[in-house]
C-alpha cells in the first residue's frame, strides 16, 4: 500500500517504537523537541499503546492501536470504517458550579475562555469543543477515527476523551468522580460502492426507525463527508454487520434477489427496529435499493 502523504505525528511515533527505534532514534527521524516527544510518549501511554520502564526504555504493548489498528488518518482502504461526530457529557455530582471555580475564573479572566451567550464558557483543545457549564461539561470532537472494526473506533474516541477530562481536572482543580455520556456518535463505511452508486446520481437514502429517526444513511450534506462515500449509521455494531453484509455480496456479484433485499434492511437493522411492523413504510427504500444494485449488477456484467 501506499503510504499517505502526511500523518499524525503521534502514529509515527508509534509506529517508530514498534519497529524497534528507541528515544533518541525517533526524535532524529521525527525533528522533535525532547518536551514534544515527551508529550507524545505520555499520550501514548494514557491510551494504553506503550509501556515506559525506566528513562529509556519504551515497550508497545500488544493492546495497542497496532493491534486492532486505529488512526486518526487514512492509511489503507482497509480501515474502511471511520467513527465521528463524537459528542460527550461529563457530568461531576459533588462539584458545586463549574463555572464558579477560582481556576477557571482566572482562566476568564486572561481571556483563554470565551463566554457563551447562554452563560456557559468554552475551550478548545486537540480538535475538541469544550463548554464549561453548572456541573457539567459538554465536548464535542472533531476528530476522525478509522479501523477495521467501528468499535474500536469507539473505543479509542473514549479513551481519549477520558484522558482530556484528567487533563481538564488538573487544569482547573475539578473534584469527585465524574461520569460520562455519549450522547452523539456516527460510523461510516468509508468508499462504500452502493454509496458511490447513490450519490453519482445525486441521490440520498435514508432508513428510519419506528421513531422517525434515521439509523442508516447516505447523505453528502455535512462538509466532512464530501469525498469520502460513506453509508454512515450511528451504531458501531450496526456497521460492522453492514460491511459483512456488502463484503459478502461483492463476492456473489451483487446478485439481486427478494432475499438479498430483505437481508438489506432486516439484517443490518435488526436491533433497531421491527422489520415486519415496518415494512410498508420501507418500501420505497427497498425499491430504491433494487433499482441502485441493477445498475451495480449491469455495469459488473458489462465488465
Amino acid at each position: 500500500m501506499t503510504p499517505p502523504k502526511k500523518r499524525c505525528e503521534l502514529d509515527m511515533v508509534l509506529n517508530l517504537l514498534s519497529i524497534g527505534f528507541n528515544k533518541k532514534e525517533v526524535r532524529k527521524k521525527l525533528n522533535l523537541k525532547p518536551s514534544a516527544l515527551s508529550n507524545h510518549l505520555r499520550k501514548l501511554e494514557n491510551l494504553g499503546c506503550i509501556e515506559r520502564k525506566g528513562k529509556y526504555v519504551v515497550d508497545v504493548l500488544r493492546s495497542s492501536s497496532l493491534n486492532p489498528r486505529v488512526t486518526k488518518n487514512q492509511v489503507h482502504n482497509k480501515l474502511n470504517k471511520r467513527g465521528h461526530a463524537f459528542n460527550f457529557k461529563i457530568v461531576f455530582p459533588k462539584e458545586g458550579n463549574l463555572k464558579e471555580r477560582k481556576e477557571v475564573k482566572h482562566e476568564f479572566e486572561l481571556g483563554n475562555l470565551k463566554r457563551l451567550s447562554f452563560g456557559s464558557l468554552r475551550l478548545t483543545r486537540d480538535k475538541n469543543t469544550i463548554w464549561i457549564n453548572n456541573n457539567s461539561l459538554t465536548i464535542y470532537s472533531n476528530n476522525s477515527y478509522y479501523s477495521k472494526n467501528a468499535l474500536h473506533s469507539k473505543f479509542r474516541a473514549l479513551k481519549e476523551i477520558d484522558t482530556l477530562v484528567e487533563d481538564l481536572i488538573a487544569r482547573f482543580g475539578f473534584k469527585g468522580i465524574y461520569g460520562l455520556e455519549v450522547f452523539r456518535e456516527h460510523y461510516g463505511l468509508i468508499f462504500n460502492k452502493f454509496a458511490k452508486w447513490i450519490l453519482k446520481r445525486g441521490g440520498k437514502m435514508y432508513v428510519k426507525s419506528k421513531g422517525d429517526k434515521a439509523i442508516l444513511w447516505v447523505d453528502d450534506s455535512r462538509k466532512d463527508d464530501v469525498g469520502l462515500k460513506e453509508f454512515e449509521g450511528k451504531d458501531p455494531i450496526t456497521i460492522n454487520v453492514a460491511d459483512k453484509y456488502f463484503e459478502s455480496h461483492e463476492k456473489t456479484g451483487w446478485k439481486v434477489t427478494p432475499s438479498f433485499l430483505l437481508e438489506a434492511i432486516n439484517g443490518v437493522t435488526k436491533n433497531q427496529m421491527i422489520f415486519d411492523k415496518n415494512i410498508i413504510k420501507h418500501q420505497r427504500v427497498l425499491d430504491e435499493m433494487s433499482e441502485t444494485l441493477k445498475l451495480i449488477q449491469g455495469s459488473l456484467t458489462k465488465k
